[in-house]
């Protein structure tokens, strides 16, 4: 089965979610940190590898337009953790980053 209409269908379990976070694909990535959000899973792991996903800032990182994969990782985050300031990743971007993550936020539909 795809991995995308598996989480859509919600066929998926937390530790398939966990190794579909190491994909490299955006589309399966976009998919699996939403889906992550949506569904409030908040563990070590998942928290673990979206700070590894939040250091993705180079041009090769593109998730769709000028959204960066860090910024859907962070985004996911401050989903899941809710204090934009207890956040390291977040802590270390510019202004101009962290409007960029508001905005992925605010259109996703968690």
């Amino acid at each position: 089965m795809n991995i995308i209409k598996k989480i859509e269908e919600e066929k998926c379990s937390i530790d398939e979610l966990k190794s579909f976070l190491d994909d490299r694909n955006p589309i399966v990535l976009y998919h699996t940190m939403t889906y992550i959000g949506k569904k409030g899973y908040k563990t070590a792991d998942i928290e673990e590898k979206l700070c590894k996903l939040s250091l993705k800032r180079e041009s090769e990182d593109k998730l769709l337009g000028i959204y960066k994969i860090s910024d859907l990782a962070i985004a996911t985050m401050i989903k899941l953790w809710e204090k934009e300031e207890d956040i390291e990743e977040y802590k270390h971007i510019n202004e101009f980053e962290k409007g960029t993550v508001k905005r992925v936020f605010n259109e996703i539909e968690w």
